[in-house]
């Protein structure tokens, strides 16, 4: 009989954890959703269809770059022509980078070699607040257990060639090329999974 409470008593607390940590994901998701919001009707003259359309676009060839990632190994973009690449421009400061970037780490762990896609970070290095920008980059990566490659865009000159305005801002880009989708704002890894599977 003590063994049975006992039983029942572990499934119980696990039941528990398991409805707490489900709650938790999608009060994370809300928040995320809610920061990018407001961050963006904050903006004088917001217009979500101007930010989305600002800069590079979906249907155009993405220019080509090359920056050192935060181990100093280099990666330019045209080297990996003719694969699927997620290429996404965030920093450490902004609310919804920071829910997106565990489904994005989630992804890449899950997801990324079974779907055939590279998936690239963007760090607007410029655009960090002061100190050791790099260091700030790092610190970030270590407490979200971050593995994929973080760019470091030290000058900003790639931010400025893709036009970003507001973050994260991701591009999906084929196998032929072009970018095939362009999502303003956090995404959770089940969308990730859904545009990477569009990609051609």
């Amino acid at each position: 009989m003590n063994k049975r409470f006992f039983g029942l008593a572990i499934i119980g607390i696990l039941a528990g954890i398991l409805i707490i940590n489900i709650i938790q994901d999608a009060r994370a998701k809300n928040e995320a959703k809610q920061q990018m919001e407001n961050m963006l009707t904050e903006a004088d003259g917001f217009d979500a269809e101007r930010i989305i359309s600002q800069g590079v676009a979906k249907g155009e060839i993405p220019p080509d770059f090359e920056l050192e990632t935060l181990d100093g190994t280099t990666i330019k973009l045209s080297d990996l022509s003719g694969k699927k690449v997620l290429l996404n421009f965030w920093a450490s400061w902004c609310g919804p980078c920071k829910a997106e970037m565990p489904h994005m780490e989630n992804f890449f762990q899950k997801k990324a070699e079974q779907l055939n896609v590279e998936v690239i970070a963007v760090n607007m290095t410029q655009s960090e607040k002061l100190g050791n920008k790099r260091e700030k980059v790092e610190k970030f990566k270590d407490e979200y257990g971050l593995t994929f490659p973080i760019l470091l865009d030290i000058d900003g000159d790639v931010e400025r060639q893709y036009g970003i305005i507001a973050i994260p801002t991701t591009f999906f880009i084929g196998t032929n090329g072009v970018i095939q989708n362009k999502i303003v704002g956090p995404m959770d890894e089940e969308m990730m999974e859904k545009l990477v599977k569009e990609l051609k």
